[in-house]
């Protein structure tokens, strides 16, 4: 039976792949700048369906937020993107290997991810194109560690970044993201940078399935702190989060049926 199923659900993801890659450039919506993306209920829609096939349950507790707002999230996994692209209708600010990745970073830059490179000193221009998205009263998530993470700990976060939010006066809502088996730690889910892509995606594909559970927090006050402030509290609200037992949620999200 493992065999089928992960003959199955590779047979799944390969068609799942090219069907964005048919979908992207055909389902676009202009935005203010002139710029043609894909729709972004094609991309929640398409990020909700690849985890229905990796066999990943969600739940959820706290309330999505409405844009604009930024939100910023722990880091564990590629499925990160997956699980939060499927809640909600967010661009994201993303390392720039991943635009390099096959058919996967062309899908992410056609959907409005921003990519930024380590050390080129890029920070500044990248704070005001976050700037500019939330004008445009849209989500963006961010992920502040700089690095994925094996789940259990939640390292600095970069303010930097955070400026973006004060410069715009919007708000700042902190989501945790927790990989679990019956409530105790998953070791499979995250991707660190020991593993390849295709290692880690082999060991979602051989198991029946994934669990995340994903904790909303409340917007953080923003008048009277500064970006190294609101980073300290952002973090604080994730670290609390993934400390508390997951408890019962305000609503069970299905993959399969659940929109952004």
């Amino acid at each position: 039976m493992t065999y089928l199923r992960v003959l199955w659900r590779g047979l799944r993801l390969v068609l799942h792949v090219l069907l964005g890659v048919l979908l992207t450039p055909v389902i676009v919506t202009r935005q203010a700048t002139g710029e043609m993306r894909t729709h972004p209920d094609i991309t929640s829609w398409w990020h909700n369906r690849l985890a229905d096939v990796l066999g990943v349950q969600i739940t959820v507790a706290g309330y999505r937020p409405q844009a604009p707002v930024l939100l910023v999230s722990n880091h564990v996994s590629w499925l990160d993107i997956v699980v939060l692209g499927g809640l909600t209708h967010t661009d994201f600010l993303s390392k720039h290997e991943i635009r390099e990745w096959p058919l996967i970073g062309w899908l992410a830059a056609r959907s409005g991810t921003l990519f930024i490179r380590r050390g080129h000193g890029e920070a500044g221009a990248i704070s005001e194109q976050i700037a500019q998205r939330l004008r445009e009263k849209r989500i963006l998530t961010l992920f502040p560690e700089g690095t994925t993470t094996d789940g259990r700990e939640v390292r600095p976060f970069f303010s930097r970044l955070f400026g973006a939010a004060l410069d715009t006066g919007t708000d700042v809502v902190a989501v945790a993201l927790r990989y679990h088996i019956d409530g105790e730690h998953d070791p499979t889910a995250p991707y660190t940078d020991q593993q390849s892509l295709g290692e880690n995606l082999r060991g979602l594909i051989l198991r029946r399935r994934t669990a995340v559970h994903v904790v909303f927090g409340e917007p953080i006050v923003l008048q009277g702190h500064s970006r190294k402030q609101i980073a300290e509290l952002a973090r604080g609200n994730i670290l609390r989060a993934l400390q508390d037992p997951i408890q019962r949620p305000l609503g069970h999200r299905d993959p399969a049926r659940a929109t952004g």
